[in-house]
């Protein structure tokens, strides 16, 4: 997946200025699944107006700059749907705790407790945002339009992959905990929960 692909499917939904994209990114549906700042944000979408896969339109502001409002022109919705119709392949999962896995017998084991509990309420934090992302959808399950049901049932995965974390943090801190060989760290573990 490409940030080009993301902002046109943002933008295939309704017209957006750039800092809504951006927003949309750090707050919203984009935050699930690509991260991209507001210069790469709007990086892009000098690229895609170049190309012809948007186009905007200036809102003049008194005392600032034209507000730009961008839509997705003919072009840039084919782009899509071609990108659309090509099979999806699973991403590698490219994560820290992975490596944490492998090498964390190196470090002191209150060290690899804390970094999984920081891990799970950064789970647990990121479960309440994409919940709240998919509210007004699950509501109106019955009567949602066809690109809101979609929208609706990718926050659905978002939703679960948040909470297999949350999960797996709690199987391996209990894991750790009950686990013989830290009996040396024991009295270093000692007041602390999971």
């Amino acid at each position: 997946m490409a940030l080009k692909h993301t902002i046109l499917a943002f933008l295939s939904r309704q017209p957006l200025s750039g800092y809504e994209v951006a927003k949309e990114f750090a707050e919203g549906f984009g935050s699930c699944f690509w991260k991209a700042s507001q210069q790469q944000v709007y990086a892009e979408l000098t690229k895609l107006e170049q190309q012809g896969n948007v186009t905007y339109e200036a809102i003049p502001q008194p005392g600032r700059l034209d507000k730009k409002i961008y839509s997705i022109t003919e072009q840039g919705q084919q782009e899509l749907i071609d990108w659309l119709m090509q099979p999806s392949e699973p991403a590698a999962i490219r994560e820290d705790l992975g490596v944490m896995g492998l090498a964390g017998h190196l470090v002191p084991v209150p060290a690899v407790i804390r970094e999984i509990e920081r891990r799970r309420q950064l789970h647990a934090e990121m479960l309440q945002q994409v919940q709240a992302l998919d509210e007004q959808f699950a509501q109106n399950l019955a009567t949602l339009e066809l690109k809101d049901l979609y929208m609706h049932l990718i926050i659905r995965r978002a939703i679960r992959y948040q909470e297999s974390w949350v999960a797996w943090c709690d199987e391996a801190l209990a894991a750790i905990q009950a686990s013989p060989g830290i009996d040396d760290d024991r009295d270093a573990l000692k007041g602390r929960s999971t």
